[in-house]
């Protein structure tokens, strides 16, 4: 990582912060696990933690997982999202995934493994070295934090938080089918996307929960970082 890359970043993750601030979300940043496991069960009941980051079912060394809470002035909890460090090594994220994906199912539901399946798309068998997952994108379904912009800023903190602390070779995550394709991938600022690669069969449902990978590498998140975001976030009063 260049020395313009750290000055860029921390200015960035500044801005970004400072915007939400100003929009009555106070973030937090950590590395512990229990914690976040405590958090979600308090904050989050309607959306119970998901199984890639719940520290009773991963090893999640404070080294390789990083999580960002957002409050507001009341002390509410009104965002989450999450990353870990994959180092794939030599290996590609498809083989990878093809053997693991049961790691990484959605919380909250019942999940068939054997009706559920992932299959790689080209960017998956792009992706190698050091692979950041992200997700556990969450923001509390109100008028002040929805359908304002502030996704835009949230993801980009993210972003800029991983590049800052691990320098990533690459980014990915999953979104459902029907949200993505709604805009919310462009929105947290993915540049890449394999569709329909990942199934989970849901016990006790017909339909299939069907997700696209979004993914960038390292020059992705450079340029995508400096991308003017809409200017459409009123400052709360």
């Amino acid at each position: 990582m260049t020395i313009h890359d750290v000055f860029d970043g921390a200015r960035l993750l500044t801005e970004a912060a400072s915007t939400l601030q100003a929009n009555q979300i106070f973030l937090t940043v950590g590395d512990d696990f229990e914690e976040y496991a405590r958090i979600v069960s308090a904050g989050r009941p309607e959306q119970p933690l998901g199984p890639p980051f719940d520290p009773a079912k991963q090893f999640l060394p404070s080294a390789r997982g990083i999580w960002v809470i957002g409050r507001n002035a009341q002390g509410q909890l009104v965002h989450t999202q999450a990353m870990r460090l994959l180092d794939l090594c030599d290996q590609t994220l498809a083989r990878y995934m093809s053997a693991r994906f049961a790691e990484f199912p959605p919380g909250g539901v019942g999940i068939d493994m054997d009706g559920s399946w992932f299959r790689p798309g080209p960017g998956a068998k792009r992706i190698t070295g050091r692979a950041c997952y992200h997700g556990e994108m969450w923001v509390k379904d109100d008028a002040a934090y929805r359908g304002r912009g502030l996704i835009d800023h949230l993801a980009r903190f993210a972003f800029l938080t991983a590049m800052l602390h691990w320098q990533p070779d690459f980014v990915f995550g999953f979104m459902l089918r029907t949200v993505a394709r709604r805009g919310l991938a462009e929105r947290e600022g993915y540049m890449h996307c394999d569709p329909y690669c990942l199934s989970w069969k849901v016990e006790g449902r017909n339909e299939p929960l069907d997700c696209n990978m979004v993914w960038m590498d390292i020059e992705d998140i450079r340029h995508v970082i400096h991308v003017p975001l809409e200017q459409r976030v009123p400052v709360a009063a």
